[in-house]
């Protein structure tokens, strides 16, 4: 029989790159809830079968993931070496993208819970109830084996961003700051559609100028990032830029003494068709970033019809042509091989990264993946010809375009797969 210590629960976040940005927020919620005060909680990058077991021997243990469709093979391993090796002992806990898009393939296999939609209110709940040893089958959004239906994200209740951190202050888990959350385009190829309804929300400017002043004095911080799917949508519904709610956002993040604000590049981006000139000018009065995260996705306005895109090929040269005018090097996301795009689509596009690139701009290439969530779930994934390939590798060797396309073939052909199941 397994001895604990007077010592409490601890949940170990499996800590992976594609997912530090959402442990730094959820582990920030888990922060500042009073009923976790004695919750122990890490983010170690290599989890060894070690390090559990010395979990175990000072106190019950929850590990937890969150899940993206581009991790779940590395995840299901991790998940069966745990239960091979400590049975259930341990309890597995999933959320994230592909958790709420497939939830049932996460309990097939092995973990205990599921958590569905956003997670920052009812992570915290989960946790209160596993250490209360009380039953978490009525929360909304937490599924487990015995549940008979999943809630789809739509049925679920959205966070007030402005209600929790953006990241895990005390942990020092930190990460970009979160402004936006939701997009009212309904692109076909992507699944934030169906994880926030469509539904705009943003963080308040008084509560990231809040934060950020923090994390400046408790932890030295020096530069931020700010997330959301379209920068230039900031403060308002989504469909327009709010320039001066954008420039009140920069104005006060900016004049935090020590702080560098990089807005509008990697890991955010921005629909072409908000890019104007005056509010780039603005933006380059303010913001550290030299570059310009650009949402293009391919040259034919055909295929970006069919993908849902509302903006077309022109829109894009116009904001790239614009981002070089005020001093942005634009970084422009082309994907190939998305549904119904002939080769003369697909080779128009290679074509295209060859002159953005002569122009001075950098592409990131991507191959088409049915992500589990979207509308384009049950199409056919994305597939390079010898030729496209050929010419993006030497754009890639000129450093003039980034990319993983074997990588995405091969996955997007396993997520094709797990959808026909």
């Amino acid at each position: 029989m397994r001895v604990y210590y007077l010592g409490s629960h601890h949940l170990i976040f499996r800590a992976h790159s594609s997912s530090r940005y959402s442990i730094a927020a959820l582990v920030g919620a888990l922060e500042i809830d009073k009923r976790l005060l004695d919750l122990r909680v890490s983010a170690p990058v290599d989890l060894t079968a070690n390090f559990v077991r010395k979990s175990l021997e000072k106190g019950p243990t929850i590990i937890a993931h969150s899940v993206m469709s581009t991790q779940q093979d590395r995840i299901y391993k991790e998940c069966k070496v745990i239960r091979d090796e400590f049975g259930k002992d341990i309890i597995l806990i999933a959320g994230g993208a592909h958790a709420s898009a497939r939830p049932n393939d996460l309990l097939r296999a092995g973990f205990d819970y599921v958590v569905v939609g956003e997670g920052e209110q009812v992570l915290p709940d989960l946790m209160y109830r596993i250490m209360n040893d009380l039953d978490p089958s009525d929360i909304k959004g937490v599924v487990s084996i015995s549940t008979q239906e999943c809630p789809h994200p739509k049925e679920l209740s959205k966070v007030n961003l402005d209600q929790y951190p953006p990241f895990a202050l005390e942990k020092n888990i930190l990460g970009p700051v979160e402004v936006t959350r939701g997009c009212p385009f309904r692109c076909k190829f992507c699944s934030t559609p169906f994880l926030t309804s469509g539904t705009v929300r943003h963080r308040s400017v008084e509560s990231v100028e809040y934060w950020l002043r923090r994390a400046v004095e408790k932890r030295g911080f020096k530069r931020t990032w700010f997330l959301s799917p379209n920068a230039l949508s900031y403060g308002g519904r989504g469909r327009r830029t709010e320039k001066e709610l954008l420039e009140h956002l920069l104005k006060r993040t900016t004049a935090i003494e020590g702080l560098e604000v990089f807005f509008g590049s990697f890991p955010s981006e921005v629909r072409p068709e908000f890019v104007t000139k005056d509010v780039l000018q603005m933006m380059r009065s303010y913001v550290a970033n030299d570059t310009l995260q650009i949402g293009m996705q391919s040259a034919s306005n055909r295929v970006l019809d069919l993908a849902n895109r509302h903006h077309t090929v022109e829109d894009a040269m116009k904001a790239i042509a614009i981002a070089f005018d005020c001093d942005f090097i634009p970084h422009v996301d082309m994907i190939f091989g998305l549904p119904g795009e002939t080769n003369t689509e697909l080779n128009a596009s290679i074509t295209m990264c060859e002159d953005l690139a002569a122009m001075g701009a950098k592409v990131h290439g991507h191959v088409f993946m049915p992500l589990p969530g979207s509308e384009f779930e049950t199409m056919p994934p994305g597939r390079l010809d010898n030729t496209s390939r050929s010419v993006l590798g030497e754009l890639a060797r000129k450093g003039l375009v980034t990319g993983s396309w074997s990588a995405q073939e091969e996955l997007g052909t396993r997520l094709s797969s797990g959808s026909k199941n």
